[in-house]
């Protein structure tokens, strides 16, 4: 995307330089620079042309383009910004709105470059460079916006998955716990110990109490015999 926009990215020193009888010398030997591809000493120059006019609009606009050159988008923007709310012509400021939203989208800023290149062609409706910017910038848009929903229906299909997930593991231990519970019960079939233990004490009560009724049956079937005395 950034291969793209630098191709299509539109530099007008010459209508610039044009905008003014006046050039800076050190505006001169920026442009040279910046023909050169040197990037940054171009910059030094710009710069050094602000010194000594801070209101140069030629300084400026090739400073921004020398930062945008340098991957230094949104600084480029700032400056483009600025130079769009000055009293220039309107062929000038389309320029400045195209090399804006370049600078915006440059910065993944890409809803604020289509507003750039808009703004470009309702004052230079037949600009082409301009109106291809600003197919590819809403063909990015696109591309991002259905990107983005991707990520929500995945995030929300793994929350689907997780809740799912929860919800069957609850079952489980739902189902152990009734079959623990179910464990601890005495079934009808066996009981507990207590109970055990508490049985055989009542059936040795009741052995006991029918061993002690047959024996006095019996001393009573049996004469009684008198103690000897001595």
């Amino acid at each position: 995307m950034k291969n793209l926009i630098i191709i299509l990215f539109l530099l007008n020193f010459t209508a610039l330089q044009a905008y003014s009888q006046h050039v800076n010398p050190d505006v001169r030997r920026g442009n040279r620079e910046y023909k050169a591809e040197n990037f940054t000493e171009a910059e030094k120059n710009y710069r050094r042309a602000l010194e000594e006019d801070s209101q140069s609009l030629k300084a400026l606009y090739n400073l921004a383009n020398a930062l945008y050159k340098q991957g230094r988008y949104d600084e480029a923007a700032n400056i483009l910004d600025g130079i769009s709310n000055l009293n220039i012509p309107d062929n000038r400021r389309a320029d400045v709105y195209h090399n804006l939203g370049n600078a915006r989208l440059g910065n993944q800023q890409i809803q604020e470059g289509i507003e750039a290149y808009k703004n470009s062609l309702r004052l230079r409706p037949d600009d082409n460079d301009t109106r291809h910017n600003l197919a590819m910038a809403m063909r990015l848009l696109q591309e991002q916006e259905q990107q983005q929903q991707q990520d929500q229906d995945q995030e929300q299909d793994g929350d689907n998955d997780q809740q799912q997930d929860q919800q069957q593991q609850d079952e489980q231990e739902q189902e152990q716990d009734q079959e623990q519970e179910q464990e601890s019960q005495p079934r009808p079939d066996q009981i507990s110990p207590e109970d055990a233990q508490r049985i055989l004490d009542a059936l040795n009560q009741q052995e006991q109490e029918i061993q002690e009724k047959i024996e006095r049956e019996e001393r009573q079937r049996r004469p009684e015999r008198p103690l000897r005395e001595w």
